[in-house]
């Protein structure tokens, strides 16, 4: 995850299973979940993908964060525009408001906690538990998806139960994303010493993780594998109390499913809808559509440890090949901007123009780079070297209909330059899963999915050598020794400007280099029935249900 920095320049750097059970619905045209609002009714939700795990310092699915959301509570959450605001913390520690000190060659950013936080079960919410949320990403028994910003950290005090100090050994300009959800130290401390095999903490595998108590508006009821999670409200919530009497989460992979559901009634909620249903959507008298351009990015990995893409010719000729603006115009219907960069146009601090006239869609060059670097055609088209094709697996999530139909435009493409391209589609469990994911074990070829964003430009968590699995999500497990420099110097600058010079070099690099190949800025469709009020889309890796708690029913 990525956050922008507050205010002025130099706060602005600095914050800068068996049978399941099914859940209520009425399925003849009532809504769903019915009764009176103020705290009598359900809303029911639909999630395309099942988290893997209720833990998002071990998941680092978007479901897993989503799912987790109206249990778990951090510090500072992101609102619908992209602003930071408290959640457990009582204010946004500042360098203006004597949040955040310089000390040295370090920093320290001090946190005070609202009082009255409860967990589920009855316990204070404290300081410790911040501290502890440190010593989770410090631990290396722990699979944490990323350790990027909790490894500056050199120790975090305590001296009051309502009090924070996280002491950093260098200026982490994005301190404000770290701490985005907090653990209970009383009921994870032993699974955390526990150690299942040398090397593997209990916790990775905690039956916590498919039964979170957490501090949010609303509490884990239950999980049926496969077909939804249902909350409760929390009535001992330190905030806006939940207006709901308890939430579910629907799981349903096939978006037509979702769209019949949505229009019986089954479900209120139908988040990220295909853009292949947009005119019926439309045509729903009921529903909302709520159109968010956002920061979401889809884009394609490339796999630098396949000894063919590790050619960097390779990869350039393959970016060269796809004709983005057909994609956007024929598949998603113009709603989705071409993508130049894995930084939004809106962010004008960061964001570079110069990338947009970087591998241009060129079939013809595209054919010449492969031809010069030794990359002759057979009898099939398909060229080759040394033995070896050009023949490659691509992989996305099944059931999104908008992906396979860019995959199999993506294979004209690739035939169009002599590339063989053959799909290989897995559920989103699979792809993004932890330990046993084709992302972080290296098992794919090229892989289609979307990087979720905030809107700082700190990458180093995709970009940097070290931070390829196990230690974070550089995927691609690309390196360059610029690019290393870069991130670290991009994190450790308190002036907009120079920390905008260097994202725009990173940017530069990447285009040059091409171990991703960026398509889209997604604009999302949630469809939303007329009855649930206060729902406001949130494109951040926050997620739409970051207000959960305002929820309502009309």
């Amino acid at each position: 995850m990525t956050f922008r920095l507050l205010s002025s320049v130099l706060a602005l750097s600095f914050l800068a299973a068996c049978q399941p059970s099914k859940p209520s619905a009425t399925g003849s045209g009532e809504p769903a979940g019915g009764g009176a609002g103020g705290g009598a009714a359900m809303v029911v939700w639909q999630q395309q993908q099942e988290p893997d795990a209720l833990n998002t310092i071990v998941s680092n699915m978007m479901a897993s964060v989503n799912a987790t959301t109206p249990v778990m509570s951090g510090l500072v959450t992101i609102d619908d525009k992209m602003q930071y605001v408290p959640d457990l913390a009582v204010e946004l520690p500042t360098v203006e408001n004597g949040g955040v000190k310089l000390a040295g060659k370090g920093m320290t950013v001090t946190y005070k906690l609202k009082p009255g936080a409860k967990w589920h079960d009855g316990k204070p919410v404290t300081s410790s538990d911040v501290k502890f949320v440190w010593e989770i990403y410090s631990d290396p028994a722990v699979k944490a998806s990323s350790r990027d910003g909790y490894d500056k950290i050199s120790k975090v005090d305590t001296p009051d139960p309502h009090t924070v100090v996280v002491h950093f050994k260098e200026v982490y300009a994005p301190y404000i994303l770290l701490f985005g959800a907090i653990f209970p130290r009383h009921l994870l401390e032993a699974d955390l010493k526990k150690m299942d095999k040398p090397g593997d903490s209990h916790f990775n595998q905690s039956a916590w993780n498919r039964a979170p108590i957490g501090s949010g508006p609303y509490k884990f009821k239950n999980w049926v594998s496969g077909d939804h999670i249902e909350y409760e409200a929390n009535p001992d919530y330190y905030g806006t109390k939940p207006q709901l009497k308890g939430m579910i989460m629907k799981i349903i992979p096939d978006e037509n499913a979702a769209f019949v559901q949505l229009k019986s009634q089954d479900i209120d909620v139908y988040q990220s809808a295909a853009l292949t249903q947009y005119d019926q959507l439309k045509g729903l008298t009921d529903v909302t559509i709520n159109e968010t351009p956002g920061l979401t990015y889809e884009h394609l990995d490339f796999n630098l440890k396949n000894p063919i893409l590790k050619e960097k010719v390779v990869r350039k000729a393959l970016a060269m090949a796809i004709n983005r603006k057909e994609i956007s115009e024929k598949i998603y219907k113009g709603l989705y901007e071409v993508a130049y960069s894995d930084q939004a146009k809106s962010s004008k601090d960061f964001y570079n123009p110069e990338v947009e006239a970087m591998n241009p869609f060129d079939p013809e060059k595209a054919k010449q780079v492969l031809e010069d670097a030794g990359w002759k055609a057979g009898g099939d088209g398909i060229r080759a070297k040394d033995g070896k094709r050009l023949s490659f697996e691509i992989t996305t999530t099944t059931g999104r209909k908008p992906r396979e139909l860019t995959e199999q435009v993506l294979l004209q493409y690739m035939k169009n330059i002599g590339v063989e391209l053959k799909i290989n589609n897995v559920p989103g469990a699979k792809l993004f899963g932890r330990p046993d994911g084709l992302l972080y074990t290296g098992k794919y070829d090229i892989a289609m999915y979307a990087w979720v964003a905030n809107p700082d430009p700190n990458n180093k968590f995709l970009w940097h050598s070290k931070q390829a699995p196990p230690n974070g999500q550089n995927y691609t497990n690309y390196s360059n020794p610029e690019v290393d420099k870069l991130t670290e110097e991009g994190n450790l600058t308190v002036d907009v400007k120079k920390r905008g010079d260097i994202y725009k070099r990173i940017q530069v690099i990447l285009a040059e280099d091409v171990p991703m190949v960026p398509l889209l800025y997604w604009t999302t469709l949630d469809a939303v029935n007329h009855r649930v009020k206060n729902f406001k889309a949130n494109a951040t890796s926050a997620g739409n249900l970051w207000n959960s708690q305002e929820w309502a029913v009309q």
